[in-house]
């Protein structure tokens, strides 16, 4: 499906990046093929390989060529998001004076070959892992929620101590992921997209002005002035002010606050039954706890997930290929890069009939619902019976 928009609506994106960031689509195939050889041999080897040691080595290697898949896939976003040292833009019709038909007016290149690497250079780096780290939260968040509905039902002691594990891994990750990881990827955004920090802080002021916990978070220091007001930079160059919702409700409210205090709570309560058992309230929470977090808990990483996304995606927008650079007349840095509109990602020259933009929407819908007819399909099977031979003596 993504090739397939890519090709017929995303062609100008496709040639662009064929230019420069195609080292780590290179590399992601080789991270495929692991994970697509390697995956249906520990399915297809489960209770047939009578060394289990064996069967987890093979289900690690293939855990690996999916990471490993991710890690490369998350480099590009994250260099569409801040431009890698080394990377230029050139805008074809300002070097020229000419526009080229039919095609995007930007090119990128590297400044020297050996900077192809920089698609993974520190900052690529807090991006990836932040990325990789949502989606590790949001599935332990589920097979926790699992474990806890199990729990309630039976109070099997193998129940808990998977929980033991479950829970507090992931209240240390959420801590992680929003005290360590989510501090080092703001610090880098303020660096090197200013306007997208005011979008996704609700910074919606103007001009030159301390925020004081902003700016102690960013330079240790609550009175640094510095330009990070949305309304500072011009209308057609904001990103859209609703990713504010998506930042703070979706992804720090939902996931760093409120899975915290769920996953917390629990962990607590799993790890200190001696000390929190004597008093009744925390019984009486952990009661609460343990219920709602069967629903609660992967709603909240889910929305996370979601939050964090949306915020990424449309907060570089208009822009991708993002960087900042001072302004000569004092004013609010100066954000460029490969505008998403005509003559950027959009070709100009790309039309589509009524009857070619209704075939396009046929597939891209037939091919997921497919998907979802085979699985029906496979779930309303009567179960096999075994016809059982009554023999009379």
């Amino acid at each position: 499906m993504v090739e397939f928009g890519l090709v017929t609506l995303w062609s100008n994106f496709i040639s662009l990046i064929g230019e420069a960031i195609v080292l780590p689509f290179y590399l992601e195939l080789f991270a495929f093929l692991i994970e697509v050889i390697i995956l249906p041999l520990y399915v297809f080897t489960w209770n047939k390989i009578r060394n289990q040691a064996l069967h987890w080595v093979i289900g690690i290697v293939a855990a690996l060529g999916g990471y490993y898949s991710a890690y490369n896939i998350l480099a590009v976003m994250a260099s569409l998001s801040m431009r890698p040292p080394g990377l230029e833009v050139v805008n074809l019709y300002q070097a020229t004076g000419q526009s080229v038909v039919g095609l995007t007016d930007y090119v990128i290149k590297w400044a020297s070959p050996i900077d192809a690497w920089n698609v993974f250079w520190w900052g690529a780096n807090v991006f990836i892992f932040h990325g990789i780290l949502a989606v590790v939260i949001l599935t332990w968040s589920i097979i926790a929620a699992i474990y806890l509905y199990l729990y309630i039902r039976d109070r099997k002691p193998e129940r808990l101590m998977m929980l033991k594990i479950l829970v507090p891994t992931v209240a240390v990750l959420t801590a992680i992921q929003g005290f360590v990881i989510g501090h080092l990827q703001g610090e880098l955004v303020l660096q090197d997209d200013p306007l997208k920090l005011a979008a996704l802080e609700g910074m919606f002021w103007n001009g030159l002005k301390v925020d004081p916990l902003t700016s102690f978070l960013a330079y240790g220091s609550f009175n640094h002035a510095f330009w990070g007001g949305y309304f500072s930079w011009p209308a057609d160059v904001r990103p859209p002010s609703f990713v504010f919702v998506f930042y703070w409700v979706f992804m720090v409210i939902f996931g760093g606050v409120l899975l915290g205090i769920w996953s917390g709570a629990l962990s607590l309560w799993y790890l200190f039954p001696n000390f929190f058992g004597r008093f009744g309230w925390a019984r009486a929470l952990a009661n609460f706890f343990e219920k709602s977090g069967i629903y609660l808990m992967p709603f909240f990483a889910a929305f996370a997930s979601i939050g964090g996304a949306v915020s990424a995606e449309s907060g570089r927008y208009p822009f991708i290929l993002v960087q900042v650079s001072s302004n000569p007349s004092g004013g609010p840095p100066v954000i460029t890069g490969v505008p998403v509109g005509p003559s950027g990602l959009l070709n100009p020259t790309l039309y589509f009939p009524v009857w070619l933009a209704v075939l396009v929407l046929i597939v891209e819908v037939a091919m997921p619902s497919l998907a979802v007819f085979m699985v029906y399909l496979y779930l309303r099977r009567s179960p096999r019976r075994e016809e059982v031979k009554v023999v009379e003596y």
